[in-house]
């Protein structure tokens, strides 16, 4: 029942602040700035953004592995945000890679056998790249989840890192960053560009409703790898 309540406020939690979040970020973008205050007020608004979104994490994040003595708050968000200045410069080379991904394919089509253009083909060696980045894309994300939460949970303390990293050896935890990761994407576009055949209110009517269900599905999976990490992080660092 426990476990429960607890997997529930953690959804919950998640569920309403990213939401929050994203009709705050929404918002913010329609800030003008031609003037300078409304360029001052920008700036100033755009940074409690962010510290809004370090919060809610480096609370979920302790929510997951509470301690008896954490860092300061401070602390918490300044590491998990050292973390998400990192993973963006880990997907640079990715997106790079995303931006020739024609070219590869056209190079890699007109090098290879005739028996081997006719079953791959342009197309197909573009969407096996696509694929390729996007599991590359989310075990860079499984890489630095289970360090995030240990470091804003406990701060640099020592074992810190061996606790981290005994995630690693579970398989488990790989398949369902992936599944999750991938998944979530597939039934996020899936839905995003199904049209019914329905007038202008009953259009508006499904995007909203296929935009709350995929949003919905969305942070249950995040929700999952969340506690499936925050799991192998509490026990013995034994393999799946």
């Amino acid at each position: 029942m426990m476990q429960s309540r607890r997997k529930g406020r953690i959804f919950l939690g998640q569920w309403v602040g990213n939401l929050l979040l994203m009709l705050l970020a929404a918002g913010w973008l329609q800030i003008a700035d031609s003037h300078t205050w409304q360029f001052a007020f920008s700036m100033l608004s755009g940074a409690l953004l962010v510290v809004a979104f370090l919060g809610l994490y480096v609370a979920t994040f302790r929510y997951l592995r509470p301690s008896a003595a954490p860092p300061p708050r401070w602390l918490g968000c300044l590491l998990l945000g050292f973390f998400v200045v990192l993973w963006v410069l880990l997907l640079q080379p990715i997106a790079a890679g995303r931006a020739h991904e024609s070219l590869v394919a056209g190079y890699l089509n007109s090098q290879s056998p005739t028996w081997v253009r006719y079953h791959l083909g342009y197309s197909k060696l573009v969407a096996w790249q696509e694929r390729i980045y996007d599991c590359i894309h989310w075990l860079l994300a499984g890489l630095l989840l289970p360090i995030a939460i240990e470091t804003c949970a406990f701060g640099l303390g020592p074992g810190w890192l061996r606790r981290a990293a005994g995630v690693y050896r579970h398989w488990l935890y790989w398949l369902a960053v992936l599944v999750c990761g991938l998944g979530g994407s597939a039934i996020t576009w899936a839905l995003a560009e199904w049209t019914p055949a329905a007038g202008l209110a009953g259009q508006t009517l499904s995007v909203v409703l296929r935009l709350g269900v995929a949003y919905t599905v969305d942070i249950l999976l995040w929700c999952f790898v969340l506690t499936l990490t925050a799991h192998y992080l509490e026990g013995p660092s034994k393999p799946s």
